[in-house]
C-alpha cells in the first residue's frame, strides 16, 4: 500500500470542498433498500437502469454492492454442511457477471466519478476471489482497486468516499500472516493499522455513497478482529437507526450486547420485534440470560431446526439448552441432549452438576447482572458459597468486575478483573485482559502496570487483543 500522508489530506481537504460524486433520490433509495437487505428490489431497479445505460459504473457499483451482501446472506442461513458448495457456486457466478460488468465497462470515459465506481468494482471482485480463496486473484484485483483510489485521493482528496477501501485494504494488509503474508510480500504490500482505522473514519463521517460500508467495516473490526465490543456498540446503533430492517446486523448487535451481560436493549427489542427481525439463538441466549429458563429451553429448540449461524452460537445455545431442562429437572431431555455438546460444553455442564450450588449460585448472580440488578447482585454477593471449584472463583471475580465497569466505576473494577484470570477457562480469561486492556487505554495508569499487562497479553497469544496493544502508542 502506497503511503498516503494523512496529515497532508487532513490539511489539503480544509482548503478545497469540491466533491464530484452526486447522490440523488434513487442512489438513496437503492441503498436503503440493500442495507436493509431487501436485495431483490435493490438488484432489480439496478438491472433496469442497466438497460438503459449499459454504460453506466454507477449502476454496476450499486448492483454488486446489494450482491456482495446478499451473497453473505444466502451462505449464512445455509445449512452448516452445505456452505462450502454453496459458496463456491455463488461465488463463481459472481465473478462471472463481474467480468463481463468490468469488461462492458473497459472503454468509458474516464471521469473522476467513473474511476471511483471502476475501482470499486475491482474491489469487489477482490472481496469475491477472496471468499473462494482465490488469493492471487484477491491480491491482484485488490491492489488494483487500492492503486486506483490512492490516485483518486491524490488528486481530489475531498472526495472522503475514495478513503474507505484504501482503508480497509490497509487495515487488513496489516493483519496478514502466513500463506497470505507471503504473498502479500512478493506484491509488495504493505499495510498500517492506524492508518486504515483513519481512513475508514474520514469515509463514515464525510462519504456520500460508502457511509454503510463504513459502518460495517467498523463493526467487524470492533468485533470480529479486534475483540473490542464495548467499542462497537455505538457503531451497531447508528447503523440499526438507520437500516431497521438488517436483520444480520441486529442479530450480531444482539449476541454483542449479550456476551457483555447487557441485556435490556436486546430485551426491548424482542418484545417489539413486529416484523420477526430477532433469530431464534438471540432469544435463546436472552431468556437463558434473564432466567427466564422456560422461554429459553423453547427457544433453543426452536432454533436447532434451522441453525443458520455461527458453529460456536449454536455449540453455545446447545448448552443452554441442557443447562434450562438440568434447572427445571428434565432429566431425560438431559440425558437424551447431553451427548450433542461439543467436548468443551460437554466438560462444563459435568464441572456443573459436580459442583451444583456453585453453578447454580453464578448462574443466579449472571442473571441479575444481565438485568443491571445491582441491588439484588449486590446482596447476593454478600452470601457466596465457599467456592472449592477455582472455575467459579474465577468466574465470580469476573461478573464483579464487569458489574463495576458497565457502573463506570473502571479503577475498582481493575483488581476484580486480575483475580479473574486465574481459570483454567482461556475464554474466560482473554474477557478480564480484555477489559484490562479497555480500562488501561480509558485511564492514566503507571507504564509500569502497562508494561505488566501487555506482556499477560502477548504471553496469552490472541491476536485479537495483541493487535490492539497499538493503541499505546497513540
Amino acid at each position: 500500500m502506497r503511503t498516503i500522508n494523512i496529515l497532508f489530506v487532513l490539511f489539503y481537504t480544509t482548503i478545497f470542498s469540491q466533491n464530484f460524486l452526486k447522490m440523488d433520490s434513487l442512489d438513496k433509495k437503492i441503498i436503503i433498500l440493500t442495507f436493509n437487505e431487501e436485495y431483490n428490489q435493490a438488484k432489480n431497479i439496478c438491472d433496469s437502469l442497466i438497460k438503459l445505460d449499459k454504460k453506466n459504473p454507477k449502476y454496476y457499483f450499486h448492483y454488486f454492492g446489494a450482491n456482495a451482501l446478499e451473497l453473505h446472506e444466502k451462505i449464512n442461513l445455509s445449512p452448516l454442511k452445505e456452505r462450502d458448495s454453496l459458496r463456491e457456486i455463488l461465488v463463481t457466478n459472481s465473478i462471472s457477471k463481474l467480468e463481463d460488468a468490468i469488461q462492458i465497462l473497459d472503454d468509458v470515459q474516464k471521469t473522476p466519478a467513473n474511476r471511483f465506481y471502476i475501482a470499486s468494482l475491482h474491489g469487489y471482485y477482490s472481496r469475491f476471489a477472496g471468499l473462494n480463496r482465490s488469493w492471487w486473484a484477491a491480491y491482484i484485483n485488490g491492489t488494483k482497486a487500492n492503486g486506483m483510489f490512492e490516485d483518486i485521493i491524490v488528486e481530489f482528496p475531498e472526495c472522503y468516499d475514495a478513503y474507505l477501501y484504501p482503508g480497509i485494504f490497509g487495515y487488513y494488509a496489516a493483519r496478514l500472516n502466513g500463506f497470505n503474508g507471503f504473498i502479500a510480500s512478493i506484491l509488495g504490500i504493505s499495510g498500517n493499522r492506524e492508518e486504515g482505522i483513519t481512513f475508514i473514519n474520514i469515509a463514515l463521517k464525510k462519504s456520500k455513497m460508502v457511509y454503510p460500508q463504513a459502518l460495517l467495516m467498523l463493526l467487524e473490526i470492533n468485533t470480529v478482529m479486534e475483540d473490542n465490543p464495548n467499542r462497537a456498540i455505538p457503531f451497531f446503533e447508528e447503523f440499526i437507526k438507520e437500516y431497521p430492517k438488517n436483520k444480520r446486523v441486529i442479530n450480531w448487535y444482539g449476541h454483542t450486547l449479550l456476551n457483555l451481560n447487557r441485556a435490556i436493549k436486546i430485551g426491548n427489542k424482542i418484545k417489539n420485534d413486529k416484523l420477526g427481525i430477532i433469530d431464534n439463538f438471540v432469544k435463546a441466549k436472552y431468556y437463558f440470560l434473564t432466567n427466564q429458563i422456560d422461554s429459553s429451553s423453547k427457544y433453543a429448540k426452536y432454533a436447532f431446526q434451522n441453525p443458520n449461524t455461527w458453529k460456536g452460537i449454536v455449540e453455545h445455545t446447545k448448552y443452554y439448552y441442557v443447562y434450562s431442562n438440568w434447572l427445571k429437572r428434565n432429566f431425560e431431555i438431559v440425558h437424551n441432549h447431553k451427548p450433542k455438546l461439543n467436548d468443551f460444553y460437554l466438560k462444563l455442564f459435568e464441572l456443573d452438576v459436580k459442583n451444583e450450588l456453585e453453578s447454580k449460585y453464578i448462574y443466579r448472580l449472571t442473571s441479575f447482572l444481565a438485568e443491571d440488578n445491582y441491588t439484588d447482585f449486590n446482596k447476593l454477593v454478600l452470601t457466596h458459597p465457599n467456592f472449592l471449584e477455582k472455575y467459579y472463583l474465577a468466574e465470580f471475580n469476573l461478573l464483579q468486575g464487569v458489574a463495576l465497569f458497565k457502573q463506570n466505576k473502571l479503577m475498582e473494577s481493575l483488581p476484580f478483573f486480575v483475580n479473574a484470570e486465574e481459570t483454567s477457562d482461556s475464554r474466560n480469561k482473554t474477557i478480564a485482559l480484555r477489559y484490562q486492556l479497555d480500562i488501561y487505554l480509558i485511564k492514566n495508569v503507571p507504564i509500569d502496570k502497562i508494561k505488566f499487562l501487555i506482556n499477560k497479553i502477548e504471553k496469552m497469544d490472541f491476536n485479537k487483543l495483541n493487535f490492539r496493544l497499538d493503541d499505546f502508542n497513540q
